[in-house]
C-alpha cells in the first residue's frame, strides 16, 4: 500500500511540473506568435481587403483566447496545488467554458477560410472568394453560435472527486447523464473534431490543387504570390489541427470511460498524465503561428 501511495505522489509530481514548464512555453511561445501575426495582418495593404486574411486575423485573436482561459488558470492551478485543491477554489468550469467557445470559434473561423481559398483560387470563379462584407457576417455568427455552444458547459460543469484519488477533476455534474454523453459521444467527437476537420481538409485541399493550376497558367505574379501564402497558411494550420486535435480528443474519450469503470488510483494518475500530455499537444495547435514571424520579419525589413 505504501509503495503505491509512493508510486502515486511521484507521478502526481511529474504530472504538476510537466504542466507547469511546458504550458509556460506553450503560452509565451503562443502569444508572441498570435501578436505577430496580428501585427502582420493589420498592417500590410494585401492583406487587409483579404476575406481569408481577415479570418487568420479573427483567428489569432481566437487563439490567444484560448492560451490565456486555458492555459495560463491551468499553470497557475499547478503554482498554487500546495494551498489545497485548486478546482475548489477557483471555478475550474471558467476555462472549459471559454475553451469551448474559443475552440469552436476557431475551428468554424479555419473553415471559412478554407471555404474562402476554395473559391478565391477556382480558375471558375470569377469574383475573389467570399465578399468581405458576407465573411464579417458569418464571422459574427459563428462567435454568437460559439458563446451559446459554451454556456451548458458553464453550467453544468463542476469540480468532481477522483475515483480512489485525493483529488478532482473539472467533469459533468451528471456523470453519465445525457450532457455527459452528449459531451464524450457528440460534442468532442464530432462538433469538435471529425466534422470541422473534414470540411476545412477537403477545402484546403482543393484550394492547394487550385494554386498548383494557378502556378501553370497566365496568372498576374502578386496575385499568385498572394493566394500561394494565403492557402500554405490554411494548409500549415489544417495539418497542425489534425496532429495536436484528432489525437487530444482520442484520448479524452479513452481517459473518460476507463476512469468510469475504475478505481485504481495508479491508473488514474497514469490517466491523468497522458490526458495532460495531449491536452499540451492540443494547445500547441493554438500557439504555433501560421506564417508570422516570417511576415513579420518581411514586413519589418521592406
Amino acid at each position: 500500500m505504501s509503495s503505491t501511495t509512493d508510486f502515486v505522489s511521484e507521478l502526481d509530481l511529474v504530472i504538476r511540473y510537466f504542466n507547469i514548464s511546458v504550458q509556460s512555453f506553450v503560452f509565451i511561445f503562443g502569444m508572441i506568435g498570435n501578436i505577430l501575426n496580428i501585427i502582420v495582418f493589420l498592417s500590410l495593404k494585401t492583406f487587409r481587403k483579404n476575406p481569408c486574411a481577415f479570418c487568420m486575423l479573427i483567428l489569432s485573436i481566437s487563439d490567444s483566447g484560448i492560451l490565456i482561459f486555458n492555459t495560463l488558470p491551468s499553470i497557475f492551478v499547478n503554482i498554487f496545488k500546495d494551498y489545497g485543491d485548486v478546482n475548489t477554489m477557483f471555478p475550474c468550469q471558467i476555462p472549459i467554458a471559454f475553451g469551448q467557445v474559443f475552440g469552436l470559434m476557431s475551428h468554424m473561423i479555419m473553415c471559412f477560410a478554407a471555404i474562402d481559398q476554395c473559391k478565391s483560387t477556382s480558375i471558375h470563379e470569377q469574383r475573389q472568394g467570399i465578399n468581405l462584407k458576407y465573411m464579417r457576417c458569418f464571422i459574427i455568427i459563428s462567435i454568437f453560435v460559439s458563446i451559446l455552444h459554451g454556456i451548458p458547459f458553464l453550467v453544468f460543469y463542476n469540480a468532481q472527486p477522483l475515483s480512489g484519488l485525493n483529488a478532482t477533476a473539472c467533469l459533468p455534474n451528471d456523470r453519465n447523464g445525457p450532457f455527459s454523453k452528449y459531451t464524450i459521444y457528440v460534442d468532442f467527437p464530432i462538433i469538435d473534431g471529425f466534422m470541422p476537420i473534414f470540411i476545412m481538409s477537403v477545402f484546403g485541399l482543393i484550394a492547394f490543387r487550385n494554386v498548383r493550376i494557378m502556378a501553370k497558367r497566365r496568372v498576374h505574379i502578386i496575385r499568385l504570390r498572394l493566394e500561394q501564402q494565403l492557402t500554405a497558411m490554411v494548409l500549415i494550420r489544417i495539418l497542425g489541427v489534425c496532429i495536436t486535435v484528432i489525437p487530444f480528443l482520442i484520448v479524452y474519450v479513452i481517459r473518460y470511460i476507463i476512469s468510469s469503470h475504475s478505481n485504481d488510483p495508479i491508473v488514474q494518475k497514469k490517466l491523468q498524465l497522458l490526458n495532460r500530455v495531449f491536452t499540451i499537444l492540443f494547445f500547441v495547435n493554438y500557439a504555433v503561428s501560421e506564417n508570422g514571424v516570417p511576415s513579420f520579419v518581411h514586413y519589418l525589413f521592406n
